[in-house]
């Protein structure tokens, strides 16, 4: 099973429609052999909502490139996207990015059925469809205030693919920073991370919750104010995270996900965030490999030197059980981690598939100054898993000398 991580790549691959931009660029379909190039668009349905047919993945992600009737296809989509199948919904949720703002209308139906099962269909399909869905911001603003912590959890769900087209509706996500339930405070959190220093509204109930919460809503709320930056009021951002890196005074241990939630917080603050390099440094040297590498990104984040970083991730992306983490983290420093190339191309060969889209995409992501792994990457271009291809056709793109 792919990691957490590699699913979220897995899912922005799919979003930005990869999948019908290189179909309609080479003319050649990702999966294989295109069986389905002939069928109707209800003949494509059938096959998308058969979940015995081998083709189903294929047929789904055809009705993004070809929806035909958007009032039978969209629909068909939606419920898809709301399967417990990782795969099944990935493709549903691309199809429905692709063919983006004019689905949205079509989910009208489900929003009006005022049902907890309309509204999870409609807000997980809105979520896909992206900014594109404002156009049901005061019904998605509703359901943030409704009684029903599911129906405010759907709504936040929307939300979260809206982007800054959500913050007509910060009123309602600060309320929901302050839920009694702790997964929509959660997801409130996760909206207003996108905003950035938009968010300082936020900043109070954010307060409050990295003071009193639990260990997972603490670190969103830690990560948040990050995001959000310095602010002008009396509040040391650096100083209040870098504090909960230390043991608490009650002795409960710090979890690891909230540790590296506060480090990604602090990274997000970049220079402002100085005075906690001590306590930075500190989790480089713990025994918790996960904290390590996020200590190290967050490190190169603050300070903007590779070098001190990079001697931490070399150790950990020779370890096994640490390399995908620490190749998703160093795929994110781009052309600064060129230094730990020779490291990271050893995953290009490796047995998982994972590890080798995530390689692939680092390499790539260091730029020209990479173009010497151009033959190992060009090798991953026939590889057996179509993830694996895409993230190759990729990096081969970024790996192109400056002219």
């Amino acid at each position: 099973m792919r990691s957490h991580f590699t699913g979220t790549l897995v899912a922005i691959i799919v979003l930005v429609g990869i999948y019908s931009a290189y179909q309609l660029g080479t003319g050649k379909p990702v999966f294989g052999q295109d069986r389905l190039g002939t069928l109707s668009e209800v003949e494509l349905r059938t096959a998308a909502e058969d979940l015995t047919s081998r083709d189903q993945i294929e047929a789904i992600l055809q009705l993004g490139v070809r929806p035909g009737d958007l009032s039978k296809t969209v629909p068909v989509l939606a419920k898809l996207a709301t399967i417990h199948n990782e795969m099944i919904k990935n493709a549903s949720d691309s199809s429905l990015q692709v063919i983006g703002a004019e689905a949205a209308e079509h989910l009208r139906p489900f929003m009006e059925e005022n049902t907890t099962k309309g509204y999870r269909i409609a807000c997980s399909a809105l979520r896909s469809i992206g900014p594109g869905s404002k156009i049901y911001i005061e019904e998605l603003k509703d359901l943030l205030r409704d009684d029903n912590p599911i129906h405010r959890k759907c709504g936040l769900y929307a939300l979260q693919g809206m982007g800054d087209e959500a913050q007509p509706a910060m009123e309602e996500i600060i309320l929901c920073v302050l839920d009694k339930d702790l997964n929509n405070q959660c997801m409130a959190c996760r909206i207003l991370e996108n905003f950035g220093p938009d968010a300082i509204d936020a900043e109070a109930a954010l307060l409050e919750v990295q003071k009193n919460g639990g260990p997972s809503t603490r670190g969103w709320a830690a990560l948040c104010l990050g995001a959000i930056g310095p602010t002008s009021t009396d509040v040391d951002v650096a100083e209040l995270l870098a504090k909960q890196l230390q043991p608490r005074e009650d002795g409960r241990p710090i979890s690891p996900i909230e540790q590296q939630r506060v480090l990604t917080g602090l990274g997000y603050l970049g220079p402002e965030a100085t005075k906690a390099l001590p306590m930075v440094r500190e989790k480089l040297d713990g025994k918790n490999q996960f904290v390590r590498g996020h200590a190290a990104f967050a490190l190169w984040k603050i300070t903007g030197d590779a070098d001190e970083a990079g001697a931490v991730f070399r150790n950990l992306l020779n370890d096994s059980t640490m390399v995908n983490d620490a190749v998703f983290l160093v795929a994110k420093m781009g052309p600064d981690a060129i230094s730990l190339a020779p490291n990271v191309a050893k995953s290009l060969t490796s047995s998982e598939p994972a590890t080798r889209e995530l390689a692939a995409t680092a390499i790539g992501n260091m730029g020209s100054a990479a173009a010497t792994y151009k033959t190992k990457i060009k090798a991953l271009l026939t590889d057996s898993d179509p993830l694996v291809r895409m993230a190759a056709r990729k990096a081969m793109q970024n790996l192109k000398e400056k002219k």
